[in-house]
């Protein structure tokens, strides 16, 4: 008569009997782990957790070139506040023409059909504006 054979698993460094078909499935998850780690050998595969040490996190080390940087951030925005201060300090009715034209995006060709002023007219009047608020800003 033939002796039924055993199977068993290491786990933590101890030997747990084990049914044959989890043997199976847990020896053939095994070698698809390796199997997938010696393809990732195979074509370069570089993971970032193999930058990890004990004080830093692999992944923190790669600069992150989409996100802007908290510099250009704070820059853009105190340019911003300028750039409100300046226009509070021209007339209203400036303050309305640039308002129209950046704020709510519409065009001079627009903008002439609503007011009845020419279209050039708003485009010399922007242009003065905007050369009296660059000259605000510089200062």
């Amino acid at each position: 008569m033939a002796e039924k054979k055993k199977y068993q698993i290491r786990v933590q460094n101890e030997l747990v009997p084990v049914t044959e078909e989890v043997y199976l499935t847990y020896y053939r998850m095994k070698r698809r782990e390796l199997h997938l780690q010696e393809k990732d050998a195979k074509h370069g595969v570089f993971f970032y957790s193999a930058l990890d040490t004990k004080e830093t996190n692999g992944e923190d080390a790669i600069p992150d070139l989409i996100s802007p940087r908290v510099e250009d951030i704070v820059v853009d925005k105190l340019i911003a506040e300028k750039l409100h201060e300046c226009l509070a300090q021209l007339p209203k009715e400036e303050q309305e023409l640039i308002f129209s034209l950046f704020f709510q995006n519409k065009s001079e060709h627009q903008l002439a059909a609503e007011t009845g002023i020419p279209r050039m007219t708003i485009h010399n009047r922007k242009k003065r504006i905007l050369a009296r608020l660059k000259k605000l800003l510089e200062n």
